[in-house]
C-alpha cells in the first residue's frame, strides 16, 4: 500500500494511550504511535525526515523518537529549563526553543547550542520558521511578535560580543500572543499573529509593515492560512472557526468580523467544537482544514462547504495538531535513520570552545617555557661534559619539536578555514538578505 501524500500528527494532554500519533488524513486510521509521557502545546515537530521531537509539559526535557516503526525507542534530552514553544527548520538542521523569555538555538547534527538570546520580557508562547529556514518568528506573553534572521542571530552570538538584534519587533497587540502562522515566500513571507485582544494582524516580513488587522468579537486562540493566502482561519475561545476570504472585498487596513457576519461578505463560521480551539492546520491543496480543541477532539473540515467530514476522538485536551508531507521515516517504516542524533548541549558552544582553546594555550605556553629553559641550559659551556653523559636524546627532542610544529600548523589551518566560512556567510548570505 502506497503511503499517503500528507499525514496528520496529533498529541493530547493525557498521554494515556500514547504521547503522539500519526493518522491517515483520508481514512482517519492510525498509522503509528509514539509512547512516553505527553507533549506541551506548540512544541511537537518533525526533526528532519527521521525523528519526532516534543517537550515535556512539566520538566526541562525534550522527548525524541525515531519515526521508523522498527526503532521507536525514546531519547530524552535535558534542557536548561522547561520548554514552552519549539520549532525545527524545514531541512531539520536547526531547532529553536523558547525557554521562559529566552530563545535557544541548537544545531541538530552535533547538538551544539549556538545562541541564547533574550528579547522578550515574558514567556514565549509560539515559534514558527519560514519555509526556507532563513528566518523565524516568536510570539510571547509580553504581547510582542519578533522576527529573527537565523544566520545573523547565530553569527553575531558566536563571533561578536554585541547583543543580536531582531529584524523586526511588532508591538501592535495589547494582550498576549496566542499563535503564529508564517506563509510562503521565505524572507518575503507574510506573518499572521493571533492574540487574546480579539485580533489577528497580518505583517510583511520583508518591510516590517502592518498590512491588515482583523477584529473579532471573541478571543482568538489559534490561526492559520492556506498556501495561496486566500483565506485566514481563526479559532476562538468559544469553539468557532472563522474562515475569512481576504480578497472578496476591497482591501482594508482594519476589518471587523462577528459570528453573525454574512457569508456574502467573505466570512464562513465552522461550528462543531464545544470548547476553545487550540490549533489549526491547512492541507497543501487548501481543501482540508484540521482543528484541535479542548473538547478532546480533532476535526477535519471541508474548506469550501464548511462541513466536518471526520472527527478523531482523543483522551484529553488537544495540545498539538499539524499536517505534514509524509516524512521518509513514516513512508518507509522498516528503514533506518540516515544520521544518528546527538544530545543537545546545555551550554553555548562558543564558551566551550573558549575554555578548550584556553586550556590548550596554557599547555603550549608551558611547553615553550620548558623548551626555552632547556635550550639555555644546553648552550652553557659548563654543561658540555654533562651533555655527553646525559641521557637526554637529541633525536627525541627534534621529533617532539617537529610534532608540535605540525599540530600548530593544523590549528592554524582550521582557524583559517573557519574564518573563510564566516567571511563567506557575511559577504554572500547576509548581503543577499
Amino acid at each position: 500500500m502506497a503511503a499517503p501524500l500528507e499525514v496528520l500528527f496529533s498529541s493530547d494532554a493525557s498521554g494515556q494511550l500514547w504521547n503522539a500519533c500519526v493518522w491517515d488524513l483520508e481514512t482517519g486510521s492510525s498509522l503509528t504511535t509514539y509512547k512516553g509521557g505527553s507533549t506541551s502545546p506548540r512544541t511537537l515537530a518533525t526533526l528532519g525526515q527521521d525523528y519526532l521531537i516534543g517537550a515535556n509539559p512539566t520538566k526541562p526535557l525534550l522527548n525524541v523518537w525515531s519515526l521508523q516503526k522498527r526503532n521507536q525507542s525514546q531519547m530524552r534530552m535535558v534542557c536548561p529549563g522547561r520548554v514552552t514553544s519549539l520549532d525545527v527548520s524545514p531541512d531539520g538542521s536547526y531547532c529553536v526553543a523558547g525557554i521562559a523569555d529566552k530563545i535557544h538555538v541548537w544545531q541538530v547534527c552535533n547538538g551544539n547550542l549556538l545562541a541564547v538570546v533574550s528579547r522578550h520580557y515574558q514567556n514565549i508562547n509560539c515559534i514558527k520558521f519560514t519555509e526556507d529556514g532563513s528566518h523565524f518568528v516568536s510570539g510571547g506573553e509580553d504581547n510582542l511578535v519578533i522576527a529573527w534572521s537565523l544566520v545573523r542571530l547565530v553569527s553575531i552570538s558566536q563571533y561578536s560580543q554585541s547583543r543580536p538584534e531582531p529584524r523586526h519587533v511588532w508591538s501592535g497587540h495589547s494582550l498576549p500572543v496566542t499563535d503564529l502562522h508564517v506563509g510562503c515566500g521565505g524572507s518575503k513571507a507574510r506573518v499572521i499573529s493571533s492574540s487574546r485582544d480579539n485580533t489577528c494582524k497580518l505583517w510583511d516580513l520583508s518591510s516590517g509593515e502592518l498590512l491588515c488587522t482583523l477584529v473579532f468579537d471573541s478571543c482568538i486562540t489559534s490561526v492559520a492560512m492556506d498556501n495561496m493566502e486566500l483565506r485566514v482561519f481563526a479559532g476562538d475561545s468559544n469553539g468557532n472557526i472563522h474562515a475569512v476570504a481576504m480578497f472578496t472585498q476591497p482591501v482594508k487596513t482594519e476589518r471587523h468580523i462577528t459570528t453573525n457576519t454574512a457569508s456574502h461578505e467573505g466570512v464562513t463560521v465552522f461550528k462543531g467544537h464545544q470548547k476553545q480551539v487550540t490549533c489549526l492546520s491547512v492541507s497543501m491543496d487548501g481543501t482540508r482544514l484540521l482543528s484541535g480543541s479542548h473538547d478532546t477532539s480533532v476535526k477535519i473540515w471541508d474548506v469550501f462547504s464548511g462541513q466536518c467530514v471526520r472527527t478523531i476522538a482523543h483522551k484529553d485536551v488537544i495540545t498539538n495538531v499539524f499536517l505534514k508531507q509524509t516524512p521518509r521515516g513514516v513512508a518507509l517504516p522498516d528503514s533506518r535513520p540516515l544520521l544518528p542524533l546527538q544530545h543537545f548541549k546545555r551550554h553555548l558552544v562558543s564558551t566551550q570552545a573558549d575554555d578548550t582553546i584556553s586550556d590548550k594555550s596554557q599547555v603550549f605556553d608551558v611547553w615553550l617555557h620548558e623548551t626555552h629553559q632547556l635550550n639555555k641550559y644546553m648552550a652553557h659551556p659548563a654543561s658540555n661534559e654533562m651533555k655527553k653523559s646525559s641521557s637526554y636524546d637529541d633525536h627525541t627532542q627534534a621529533k617532539l619539536e617537529e610534532e608540535v610544529l605540525r599540530l600548530q600548523g593544523d590549528v592554524d589551518h582550521l582557524q583559517s578555514a573557519n574564518q573563510d566560512l564566516y567571511q563567506y556567510a557575511v559577504h554572500n548570505i547576509l548581503a543577499s538578505k
